[in-house]
């Protein structure tokens, strides 16, 4: 049964309508007071927080160990304060919003569609003051990969567009057609992405690489223990010779074969570890961890069709081009996403190859710089994030929507979304039967009276 009032009509509000309850109403049903609702969701944030961020820089920080100055004490309390400080700045963002949220409604009076957008970008702008600098950059464009997909399934869901197939395919062909271009340019990439792709694509097709005889063969030293791959190896080297502009030592044929080889064995170790993690959890049966080669096709595709791409363009056109041919080999072997379809990964490698373009152009002069522009982008794409995590958490990709439960302290889902449908988002998708059981003292909307006892929650006041 649907309850009919003057502020739940079959008419459909826009961003710019209002409704009338209150934020106890609406936003923090399991408790009455605003300020209390801020520190306890705090609170409950920074134990998610903590846990989150303790895990992430332990991590690291393992992979670190290796080196000697990283073994003092010194580093061990900068851990501990960057566990701290990221812990905080992660609680911010859901007890900032919860706080926005109860601020603007006291001092607007009503709930308007925009409420949510506004509230999200005041607490990006404050939380992210709390983290330390050197991540600012790396949060606003992850969060800008979120935004992407969740703006894209907003627009599905209205139907002002329509999905492409292997959308996705497509732009990770585009962002690999940018970065592999740029790799193979001198100083094309910063080091910090330059280095990643040079021990996964190989140091042979970057600029920056002078020949080493000798080292490709120790590559192979544990396989070439085997006589008979041995031999098969030996004889891929002199199939037919490379090109005068090939950057390799061997024949182009073991050079590409050479490519798909390790990375398949690279992606198919991947692929187990990850597997025995899911079964781990109980998410997948141990029958299943080496069935699945979709990563192992993907890495080796990829390496083994930039390969055959570069060295066929110097056959072809009997010169090496390096960011002509990296364009049109990155984008060719781009298409192998379409064995490990991700809308993450696409996104992601397309927005950060923005990232690198944006600056190259500050360096080069044509672009401006844009000071504090980070913190601007973190808190644009947040506000539209914690926006769809009140009035459409459906079109919010289901991993980050659970990552954004515990930053809120796991109060999101107890937001009475029934009351937003009259924006026509379809709020209650996740939730449809939830109806939160309030105090009747403090309800003070008669349309969120009648909706209470519509779904038998409503409680007599003189009780309490």
């Amino acid at each position: 049964m649907v309850v009919h009032s003057k502020f739940q009509s079959d008419t459909v509000l826009s961003y710019s309508g209002s409704i009338p309850y209150t934020c106890y109403e609406i936003g923090h049903t399991w408790e009455p007071g605003c300020v209390k609702t801020f520190f306890q969701t705090f609170c409950d944030a920074f134990k998610f927080s903590i846990r989150v961020y303790t895990v992430f820089y332990l991590a690291t920080f393992v992979i670190k160990l290796r080196k000697k100055e990283n073994r003092r004490i010194k580093k061990i309390k900068k851990l501990l304060r960057d566990i701290l400080q990221s812990s905080i700045f992660l609680s911010a963002n859901g007890a900032f919003f919860m706080g926005g949220f109860c601020m603007l409604r006291n001092l607007i009076g009503k709930f308007y569609g925009w409420h949510g957008l506004l509230a999200g970008f005041i607490t990006g702008i404050l939380s992210i003051q709390l983290e330390r600098k050197s991540r600012r950059g790396m949060l606003a464009l992850y969060l800008m990969n979120l935004a992407a997909e969740t703006l894209f399934n907003m627009a599905v869901a209205r139907n002002l567009i329509k999905p492409i197939p292997y959308g996705e395919v497509i732009i990770f062909s585009i962002a690999s057609a940018g970065f592999m271009s740029l790799f193979r340019q001198r100083n094309g990439l910063p080091e910090n992405l330059h280095s990643p792709l040079t021990l996964i694509v190989g140091p042979e097709e970057s600029r920056d690489f002078y020949r080493n005889g000798g080292n490709f063969s120790q590559r192979w030293r544990l396989i070439s223990c085997l006589p008979y791959l041995q031999k098969l190896l030996q004889r891929l080297k002199t199939v037919h010779r490379s090109h005068q502009s090939c950057p390799h030592n061997n024949s182009c044929t073991y050079y590409t074969l050479e490519g798909i080889f390790k990375q398949f064995l690279l992606g198919y170790g991947i692929q187990i570890l990850l597997n025995a993690l899911q079964s781990l959890r109980g998410k997948q049966k141990w029958s299943k961890v080496f069935n699945n080669i979709s990563l192992a096709s993907f890495l080796a595709g990829f390496i083994g069709l930039f390969r055959a791409c570069n060295c066929s363009l110097r056959w072809l056109l009997d010169r090496d081009i390096p960011a002509l041919h990296g364009a049109l080999s990155g984008a060719v072997a781009g298409t192998t996403l379409y064995f490990y379809r991700s809308t993450s990964i696409a996104l992601y490698f397309f927005f950060k190859l923005m990232e690198v373009l944006y600056f190259r152009g500050i360096r080069e002069g044509y672009v401006p710089h844009l000071p504090s522009a980070d913190q601007y982008l973190y808190a644009s794409t947040l506000a539209i994030i914690l926006h769809a995590s009140c009035c459409e958490p459906h079109n919010i990709r289901p991993g980050y929507w659970k990552f954004l439960c515990g930053v809120s302290g796991w109060k999101f889902p107890v937001m009475f979304r029934k009351l937003f449908d009259v924006f026509g988002t379809k709020a209650t998708t996740l939730y449809p039967n939830f109806v939160p059981d309030l105090d009747p003292r403090y309800v003070k909307t008669t349309a969120v009276m009648e909706l209470l006892k519509v779904h038998g929650k409503w409680r007599d006041p003189t009780n309490f």
